[in-house]
């Protein structure tokens, strides 16, 4: 009975659009919306329509659902996606005047105004689009501010899986932050936060994010090299996560691995389904030339690449506060000409080639140059060669 007093009382004493009204009382009609059922209540209450004046919870927000939607379907014109969610940020003040309205009324139960706009957005752009709409890990994510006007669109990242190879030295593998700025954006670096210097990442991350129409590019490298470095055969894995892209499956993947060329080439590039393991485990063949001190015999040989058969050694991290584990799978000798040694090694991701080959700072335990009991200087110019790089499954 208080109920019914409320239903006639509510549309007389307050201005209330359709919606907003039908909203306090829930109907057990599935084919009676918000709107519908206010609509009724008014003409219960003998209330007369007034278009003229705002509501006094959501000003002209529920009654605007066909401009906003309109401002969505042009904010996601330039973006794929198979499905979508949007979201809405309402202003305090009107969750305020409902919360104060249900208080006065202790009415209970019924939707609130951000749900009832946001639910009324969703099916309005569902049906113009064809497209559907989850709530679970959307490929778009709107976000509508009615207070300021405005449409907010993030698209959730996609992942890829690639191969590079380098067939020039002198190129580092990572770019460098921008030492004016220190990695926060200024004019000497374009606003990137990054040096302008050539690198790896910079040759891959122009292609890709033109490839992808995309903000940004995080790679998460298998491994790395030498500047001086060259990466032959199957080329170095990596994995990149594409921020914030406009087109998620591209047409011209292939036409961004030919792209690459004058050192840094793409061997592979493929799509991926979800976010890769962050501790890939890896195994690496590398090529290494280096000077010898003393002349060493073909007993020294044999006594080195036995050490080193499936072995382990010890390596200290630059606190040598616990050592790591790597293992060394082979060390063949395929050369020596007076001083000059050149080997071959298979060994576990992650070790210093470097010091397992000179043993500099007693970082690397065993290493070459104590197995071989002989001081070794690397070529700066040419320290080592990747010949593979072979994921473990």
């Amino acid at each position: 009975m208080l109920m019914e007093k409320y239903f006639q009382k509510i549309p007389r004493d307050y201005i209330l659009c359709n919606a907003c009204l039908g909203r306090q009382f829930p109907s057990e009609k599935k084919d009676l919306n918000n709107a519908m059922r206010g609509k009724e209540l008014k003409k219960k209450a003998g209330v007369r329509e007034n278009q003229t004046k705002s509501c006094l919870i959501c000003g002209q927000t529920m009654s605007s659902i066909e401009r906003y939607a309109d401002m969505i379907m042009k904010s996601l014109s330039d973006y794929e996606f198979n499905n979508f969610v949007i979201g809405a940020r309402i202003p305090t003040s009107m969750i305020e005047q409902e919360d104060n309205l249900r208080a006065e009324f202790k009415l209970k139960g019924g939707e609130t105004l951000k749900a009832n706009f946001s639910r009324e957005l969703n099916d309005e752009v569902s049906e113009r689009l064809g497209v559907e709409v989850t709530h679970r890990r959307p490929d778009v994510t709107v976000v509508v501010d009615s207070l300021v006007d405005i449409v907010e669109v993030s698209s959730k990242a996609i992942f890829v899986y690639g191969r590079y190879n380098k067939s020039k030295r002198g190129i580092p593998q990572k770019r460098r932050r921008c030492l004016e700025c220190r990695g926060k954006g200024c004019p000497e670096c374009n606003l990137t936060g990054y040096s302008t210097t050539d690198s790896v990442e910079q040759r891959l991350t122009i292609p890709m994010l033109s490839l992808f129409n995309a903000s940004r590019i995080k790679f998460t490298w298998i491994g790395s090299e030498d500047s001086n470095s060259l990466v032959q055969g199957n080329g170095r894995p990596f994995y990149a996560e594409i921020l914030e892209p406009h087109i998620r499956k591209p047409k011209r993947m292939q036409s961004a691995i030919n792209k690459l060329r004058d050192g840094v080439s793409l061997k592979e590039l493929t799509l991926i389904n979800k976010r890769p393991k962050s501790d890939q485990q890896f195994t690496i063949s590398v090529q290494s030339k280096f000077t010898l001190n003393k002349r060493i015999t073909k007993r020294n040989i044999q006594n080195l690449e036995e050490s080193f058969d499936e072995t382990s050694v010890k390596m200290l991290p630059a606190n040598k506060n616990k050592s790591i584990i790597k293992n060394i799978h082979s060390v063949k000798v395929e050369s020596i000409k007076g001083l000059i040694m050149q080997m071959k090694m298979e060994c576990e991701g992650g070790l210093s080639i470097r010091r397992f080959i000179t043993g500099e700072g007693d970082e690397v335990e065993p290493n070459i140059s104590s197995i071989l009991k002989r001081e070794i200087k690397i070529n700066q110019k040419m320290p080592f060669d990747i010949l593979a790089v072979n994921l473990k499954t």
